[in-house]
């Protein structure tokens, strides 16, 4: 090697080991200088979201990010005492942060808009967010912004989607991978069953996704052969209920860790010459199936076997329809009406792709009422039911959507308020495989606490009486928040992907 040469290989040298001791170094101290030693939250009533009924005059006790210590008040040492800041908390009620579990923020990459989301989930008590597909080149920046507190937002937990190649004729994975080629990004990848799954699953992962998402043209084999790898890399997947051509009972039994969308339950009842109809292309649309048909109990008993998740996003249904929802599926992004308008807004855009309208092939018909009923099932069966809500309040609304699934599942589901806010916090955890840092108020986990001023138990209306949200140890008053002007511009229609 030359003297320059030899140069320059000092200087990578001294970069690689020394400069990045310094910014740790630097932001280390930073940190320890910003965040509190200790806070002692005294006095509340506490549900810990495992279930346990409620605990009157409990201290929670945190030090930096953790919650150290959940104790009746009178328990708190002196030794604790000595140099912590007390919080009277005699007139609130603490619950866990609560998680909402199908979100989506960057369908089409929007700092602002994504930012307008994630504030007001923040201060409206959501500590942490799964965002389920979208542009994770933004997702990464937000996920960053979030942790080290340069926005004010949940922390983001997001995937990457694998499907089949049919699929990403989609307008949606058009915007998600704005610039590259859908199907053939490392977020966004199209998989067959000659795949490398071992090479598609480190891709997936290292994109910085925390799950894997499948969405439509996948076999059962294929399906389950992810889910092996993906568990064997140590990465949960995250599917639909149905991914056509598997249907929900060969969802459930590849061992995934999520299902989501209630209604596709369904597909389990569709008669087998009807089914095979629609994946040859030569029938489309919704058919009538027995939703008390016996096939779908078998769903629940083996969800429920395997601790398989159910994301029911229930809000999605009655805010616009389930016929309108597979329109969205097999036409495009756009719900119906729209695209017009969408043209004039953007004339710049390339025209849209065809889309295969076979790749889900025939779908079960479902009404709001099935879909309450059949989570109700799903509930009485012993399966964790999550609350996630795949779209978003308007843009004038105080309070994110997690709030009405919330609502949904007490009031027309059915399930006691102890049962939604598990649903609405532990649930959420579990199916992001993070249940041993959150979801629960318990010590060693991330100091993500909800205070509020109404008993919880009363109803679902009184998760608005917000008044403090703690993620990591960090305060952020009710009183503080602004819900400001929703940023212009493109962002996606809600329940996308």
């Amino acid at each position: 090697m030359n003297a320059r040469g030899s140069g320059i290989a000092v200087l990578i040298a001294l970069w690689t080991a020394g400069v990045p001791t310094v910014l740790h170094a630097q932001a280390d101290a930073q940190e320890a200088a910003e965040a509190p030693d200790r806070i002692i939250f005294e006095g509340a009533t506490v549900l810990d979201g495992t279930g346990a009924p409620p605990q009157a005059d409990m201290a929670i006790v945190v030090e930096g990010e953790e919650i150290v210590a959940v104790v009746p008040a009178g328990e708190v040492g002196a030794e604790r005492r000595d140099g912590a800041e007390v919080v009277d908390a005699s007139a609130w009620f603490a619950i866990p942060g609560l998680i909402e579990s199908h979100t989506h923020v960057a369908t089409m990459a929007n700092r602002a808009r994504a930012e307008f989301i994630l504030n007001r989930q923040l201060y409206g008590g959501i500590t942490t967010a799964r965002d389920m597909a979208g542009d994770v080149r933004s997702l990464m920046d937000l996920q960053r912004a979030s942790l080290v507190k340069e926005i004010d937002a949940p922390d983001l937990r997001f995937s990457a989607l694998m499907a089949g190649p049919e699929f990403f004729t989609d307008p949606r994975t058009v915007s998600s991978a704005a610039g590259e080629t859908p199907g053939a990004v490392t977020w966004m990848q199209a998989v067959t069953e000659d795949t490398d799954l071992v090479e598609a699953v480190t891709l997936a992962r290292g994109t910085w996704a925390n799950g894997i998402k499948t969405y439509a043209a996948i076999s059962g084999e294929l399906l389950a052969a992810i889910a092996a790898e993906a568990r064997r890399q140590g990465i949960p997947v995250w599917a639909h209920v149905h991914v056509g051509p598997a249907r929900a009972l060969e969802v459930a039994r590849a061992g995934v860790r999520a299902m989501s969308h209630v209604c596709d339950l369904g597909s389990a009842a569709i008669p087998e010459d009807v089914y095979r109809e629609g994946q040859e292309g030569r029938r489309t649309g919704f058919v009538e199936v027995d939703l008390n048909d016996p096939a779908i109990d078998s769903v629940f008993a083996t969800m429920s076997r395997n601790g398989t998740v159910l994301d029911a996003t229930l809000r999605i249904v009655v805010q616009i329809g389930q016929r309108r929802m597979a329109a969205i599926d097999t036409v495009g992004a756009r719900p119906p009406g729209a695209a017009a308008d969408s043209a004039r807004a953007a004339p710049d855009r390339p025209p849209l792709p065809p889309v295969d309208r076979r790749r889900r092939g025939v779908r079960p018909r479902c009404e709001t009422a099935d879909a309450m009923a059949l989570t109700r099932r799903a509930y009485e069966a012993g399966v964790m039911i999550a609350a996630g809500t795949d779209g978003m309040t308007p843009p004038d609304s105080l309070f994110p959507a997690l709030h009405e699934e919330i609502r949904l599942l007490h009031e027309d589901v059915g399930m006691p308020m102890l049962d939604v806010l598990k649903a609405a916090s532990y649930h959420g955890a579990v199916a992001l495989g993070l249940e041993d840092r959150i979801g629960t108020l318990e010590p060693g986990k991330h100091a993500n606490i909800v205070f509020l001023r109404e008993d919880p138990l009363a109803g679902a209306e009184s998760l608005r009486s917000v008044e403090l949200t703690v993620k990591r140890g960090t305060l952020y008053h009710r009183r503080d928040f602004v819900l400001g002007e929703p940023p212009p511009g493109p962002g996606g229609p809600p329940g996308v992907l």
